[in-house]
């Protein structure tokens, strides 16, 4: 079932990913926070929920606890308050290549076994369900 198979790569995927960062001492989150807010510098907090797969609250959190370890800075929005927008900080920066070093391997390891036109064609198939599943195609 597809179902189970989007359940094996969600779960063993960001176990390997999490040991991969362990000597880092980050997660699967926050890296994906900080590879966000280098392609989209001062997004806003509510902006990175879809990548985290979880609730408003538990970015906020996570957010604060790399604002304590000095991995990222948020700033208020000026003329309003209510929004807070993500910037890297100098620490987060420098570390920003082996972040892109790590990921390289992972993908290299899950694609493993596959020849490039394979790939494609997962990669292909990957985004169209992916435009499936957010409800934007045409009936």
């Amino acid at each position: 079932m597809f179902i189970c198979t989007i359940s094996v790569f969600h779960k063993y995927g960001k176990q390997i990913l999490d040991e991969m960062l362990q000597p880092l001492q980050l997660d699967w989150r926050s890296m994906v926070v900080l590879l966000v807010v280098d392609q989209v510098p001062g997004i806003s907090q509510g902006r990175l929920i879809p990548f985290l797969q979880t609730d408003k609250a538990n970015v906020a959190k996570l957010l604060k606890e790399m604002e304590e370890k000095d991995l990222l800075e948020r700033k208020e929005e000026e003329g309003d308050h209510r929004i807070k927008n993500c910037h890297l900080t100098v620490k987060s920066s420098s570390i920003l290549p082996e972040l892109r070093e790590i990921m390289s391997i992972w993908e290299n390891q899950c694609f493993s076994g596959l020849t490039e036109t394979e790939k494609e064609v997962f990669l292909k198939a990957s985004r169209q369900i992916g435009y499936n599943l957010t409800g934007y195609w045409e009936l």
